[in-house]
């Protein structure tokens, strides 16, 4: 396939002004946290919103009372000459929505909360009794749809994860095709009423999830003849460089395959906040449209410094078809010591002996991503192999006094405290490293085809798709020493990569493949952005046996290794550190969710591969939490109630009280350790 690859062609609606869909680019939207029954604090927070470019705007509505104040924010904001269209996002009640969809542009409602009588405690439902609850379900959801067309106003079909009907959880299970089937069901009412005016959202906190579930919406309408627009988010991020590369890893994974209309990063911070992290990922995956392929995979673009070249605006549909076979399976591969097999991906980083400069301090330096700025945290893991650039002493002395090998346990929450060995260039290794334990040597293909053949339990070959020949492929395919270094010259290196290991697998050649890529970007924010971007959606597909990638921008030192692991945990394939699932907060938190995020993570973030939940309110909450291990939700003013899995085990703590409770509960569960 030759040419640009292209978004996937949906019809276009219109929300107020602003065209969803169709030849549109894709829009940006935030949702407030403020209540909406404060029309001040709501309309200040929509205008800040609205100035970071946001083109949508969405806040909670809780009640009838707060349904009918969006006609006083509509009219304060339309009074400051800000006309961005507004949504209203509606739980449980769907006269809450009916009322709403009168006066905003744009009503959201959540499929679980129509016609819910029959199952929700049915161990079994027949299937009577599901066809009943479902006519009911729709028979509230016509009236709705009445006052859309009415009033012209959009609709957003919104499921999510942790909040399925208990008719869709009895059949389905909390699943994909349940969210999927959850989702058809209502777009199915709003073909056969003739309703087109209508966005569909399938979220997960989980990005495996996000993203299964997404590609299975598509396959659904496809098969249904339905072209309705796609709005793509990972809910409960989290906040800072966590929920920025979990949000890219989920979105961008969709985004890179044509799917995707209108995007939300939703993070546990000020909405405001989350705009430019969507518009600099816009940017990035216009880039990868517009990178014409050559022979099926991308070209030979450089390694150009990401920047924003015009904003989001200028990811606009170019027409066409989206990539197709992307999907894949998880890529089986031979072990080769502690890389490749059924092993977590490894992680490598580089060390300039010489000057003391790498990627593998224990106190790193991370990115303040809104300046850029550098702040220093503690780094959790090191990585499994460092490569020694290449200056001939420099590799004497790393041989010289090497270290003790530290094989790991391939366990997903194992963390090499020790690296298992460090890279050499081919020629040096020959030279001083060859009869070194823990030494391992990189060679180019050029090399490895006129002879070397090294005396060690491992080697790497460095490698472009290009230089994948049929002499190559041979060769490695029965060499068990041998790890591929996949190295890439693209602006969209998942597309590259995909095909380096399609060519692997077509020629037989299952020796594991590492993914590199050299970066020179100044600001760490977007480096984390474009490079989760890239990598994640291999490691989402279970593609790809370790991650090298490496900043060169001058003051990023220290910079790579995290975002690697960090890249490894936000797409499921290795858990190195606590993983904590935090919501943005809107006008349903009834504490300050980011203040408790932050207690929460410094008592708690030592325990390595734990799942802790921190939400704001029991809408979403319990559902979204659903793989956490423990869950500290909000469930009234100053009150938190715990779970241990999905099960609640102590209800209203005292807010002050909960963090306590918490690690009791932790240490009754025999997953405490002390610092």
């Amino acid at each position: 396939m030759s040419g640009n690859l292209h978004r996937r062609i949906t019809g276009e609606v219109m929300a107020g002004h602003v065209g969803i869909g169709g030849n549109n680019p894709v829009r940006v939207q935030s949702m407030t946290s403020t209540p909406t029954s404060d029309t001040v604090a709501t309309v200040e927070q929509i205008m800040r919103i609205a100035g970071a470019g946001a083109e949508i705007a969405r806040m909670t509505v809780q009640s009838i009372r707060e349904a009918g104040n969006l006609a006083n924010i509509k009219s304060e904001l339309r009074k400051r000459e800000c006309f961005i269209p507004l949504v209203a996002d509606v739980h449980f009640n769907p006269a809450i929505a009916e009322k709403a969809a009168a006066i905003v542009e744009k009503v959201r409602i959540n499929p679980g909360n129509y016609g819910i009588a029959r199952s929700k405690d049915a161990v079994v439902l027949s299937d009577k009794a599901y066809r009943q609850e479902l006519s009911e379900a729709r028979d509230a959801f016509l009236r709705l749809l009445d006052i859309c067309r009415d009033h012209g106003t959009a609709l957003r079909i919104g499921v999510n994860h942790g909040s399925l009907s208990p008719r869709i959880i009895n059949r389905y299970g909390n699943t994909p095709e349940g969210m999927v089937i959850s989702a058809m069901e209502f777009l199915r009412f709003c073909d056969r009423e003739g309703f087109r005016n209508v966005v569909v959202s399938i979220k997960s906190s989980n990005t495996r999830v996000m993203v299964q579930a997404n590609r299975l919406m598509v396959d659904y309408m496809d098969r249904e003849g339905m072209d309705y627009p796609l709005h793509l988010g990972v809910t409960e991020a989290g906040e800072g460089e966590d929920g920025r590369i979990r949000s890219v890893a989920g979105i961008g994974t969709l985004l890179a395959e044509g799917i995707g209309d209108t995007i939300r990063v939703s993070l546990t911070e000020e909405p405001e906040k989350e705009v430019p992290v969507a518009a600099k990922l816009l940017v990035y995956a216009g880039r990868c449209w517009n990178e014409k392929s050559d022979k099926g995979y991308a070209g030979n673009t450089g390694n150009a410094e990401y920047g924003h070249d015009g904003g989001h605006q200028s990811f606009v549909r170019p027409g066409g078809g989206r990539l197709s076979g992307v999907s894949g399976g998880q890529r089986q591969s031979f072990p080769v010591m502690n890389i490749g097999g059924n092993q977590v991906p490894v992680v490598i980083g580089e060390i300039d002996a010489e000057n003391g400069v790498g990627d593998n301090d224990r106190g790193i330096r991370s990115a303040d991503v809104s300046s850029g700025h550098l702040t220093d945290i503690q780094q959790t893991s090191v990585a499994d192999y460092l490569f020694v650039q290449n200056r001939a002493h420099s590799a004497h002395r790393t041989c010289s006094s090497h270290p003790e090998p530290d094989m790991m346990s391939g366990q997903n929450t194992g963390v090499s405290e020790k690296i298992t060995g460090r890279i050499i260039e081919a020629s040096l290794w020959q030279k001083h490293c060859s009869k070194t334990e823990g030494c391992f040597p990189l060679a180019g293909s050029r090399e490895y085809l006129t002879g070397f053949d090294p005396r060690s339990p491992l080697f790497f070959l460095g490698a472009t798709v290009n230089d994948l020949t049929d002499e190559l492929l041979k060769k490695a395919a029965t060499d068990k020493r041998l790890v591929f270094v996949a190295l890439s010259r693209s602006a969209c290196p998942s597309r590259e990569m995909r095909n380096f290991a399609a060519e692997l697998d077509k020629n037989g050649c299952t020796n594991p493949v590492i993914f590199k890529k050299d970066y020179s970007t100044g600001n760490i924010g977007d480096f984390q952005i474009e490079a989760a971007a890239g990598f994640a959606p291999l490691f989402i597909d279970g593609i790809g046996d370790g991650i090298w990638i490496v900043n060169r921008a001058p003051g990023t030192s220290g910079s790579s290794v995290p975002t690697a692991f960090n890249i490894l945990q936000s797409a499921r394939a290795r858990i190195t550190r606590t993983e904590f699932i935090s919501c943005p907060s809107c006008g349903r938190t009834m504490f300050n969710i980011r203040k408790a995020t932050a207690a929460v993570k410094k008592r708690i973030s030592h325990l390595r591969g734990l799942k802790i939940a921190v939400m704001g309110c029991i809408v979403n909450g319990p559902g979204e939490m659903a793989d956490a291990d423990y869950g500290y939700v909000g469930s009234g003013r100053g009150k938190v109630s715990l779970y241990k899995k999905q099960s609640l085990v102590m209800r209203n703590v005292p807010e002050d009280k909960a963090i306590e409770e918490l690690i009791g509960l932790i240490r009754e569960g025999g997953d405490w350790i002390d610092r």
